[in-house]
């Protein structure tokens, strides 16, 4: 069974100034690259794809505004992150309809981030925050597999519902 879950990409132009954010080389610090960054609304881990997209038929939603930023910090020890705002609501409903698919829902509950950057042992205290904000329409929700590689997860997108344009 694939390894999935569910996400919003950013567009085009913010992932162009992502990319422009410095990424000093630190030891034991793996950054993340563009194709990889997006916002996961719920991690499935191994389930069926036709399961996923069976409890998202018909799946209509008003497209949220994203508010990314505004600077990098830690989440946990292990990864520098954006927070991301805006996706709480989404990400609560799609947990709804998905929960009796692949691993329980977290507990914690949804925090919404894009992942800049993961440590082997922790993030190191060198590594400071950038600033960067950025707000974009969360316009498609995406069912995602991941292939976990020695250089990082590879995302290939396999189905996406369209999220309206609020009013």
């Amino acid at each position: 069974m694939p390894r999935l879950f569910l996400a919003v990409f950013p567009p085009q132009d913010v992932v162009d100034r992502l990319a422009e954010l410095e990424r000093p080389e630190v030891e034991g610090l793996r950054w993340t690259r563009r194709e990889q960054w997006h916002i996961t609304l719920r991690f499935l881990g191994e389930a069926e794809p036709e399961d996923v997209e069976d409890s998202l038929r018909g799946f209509q939603r008003s497209a949220p505004t994203v508010l990314l930023g505004p600077a990098g910090r830690r989440l946990g020890s292990r990864a520098l992150v954006l927070p991301a705002d805006g996706l709480s609501e989404l990400a609560a409903v799609v947990g709804t309809r998905t929960e009796t698919i692949g691993q329980p829902l977290d507990r914690r509950g949804f925090t919404g981030h894009l992942t800049l950057a993961r440590a082997r042992k922790r993030v190191p205290g060198t590594v400071v925050a950038q600033p960067f904000e950025a707000e974009f329409l969360a316009n498609e929700l995406w069912l995602v597999s991941s292939q976990l590689h020695s250089d990082g997860s590879r995302y290939t997108r396999l189905t996406h519902w369209p999220l309206a344009e609020p009013n």
